[in-house]
């Protein structure tokens, strides 16, 4: 099985993370992984944009499943700013790294375009094995 990939470019509004969940929900959908999975990813998708989407004018989400695992790359935002909170320890505060570290099973920030891009991944689990 090839990588099933979609980039998508929308603004930073939070008006338009329902774009980005059909998305989302299609590449699932289409690669038949189960709803626990597709909730999970939403969860991650959406704490990141609500954590610092509004931050850009735009936000650039790519989504890409394979055939072990998906990986969400979300960015660009401010330089430092994403690195800095999701790499600090919390404590007991359910903040948004806590979060993602729940849901999924790699949470990285990396450099790119001037900016930090959230890299999520999880092991996918299918309909199809599941059943």
């Amino acid at each position: 099985m090839s990588a099933d990939e979609v980039t998508l470019t929308l603004p930073g509004d939070d008006a338009f993370h329902g774009v980005a969940h059909l998305v989302l929900g299609g590449l699932a959908s289409r690669n038949d992984l189960t709803v626990e999975t597709l909730e999970d990813l939403t969860l991650a998708l959406d704490a990141v944009l609500e954590r610092y989407g509004e931050r850009s004018d735009e936000v650039t989400v790519l989504s890409r499943i394979d055939e072990d695992q998906a990986v969400i790359e979300i960015g660009p935002f401010p330089l430092g700013e994403a690195k800095s909170d999701l790499e600090r320890e919390a404590g007991d505060a359910l903040d948004t790294r806590r979060i993602l570290l729940a849901v999924c099973d790699g949470v990285e920030v990396f450099e790119r375009d001037g900016g930090d891009w959230v890299r999520l991944t999880k092991r996918v689990e299918r309909a199809t094995e599941a059943a």
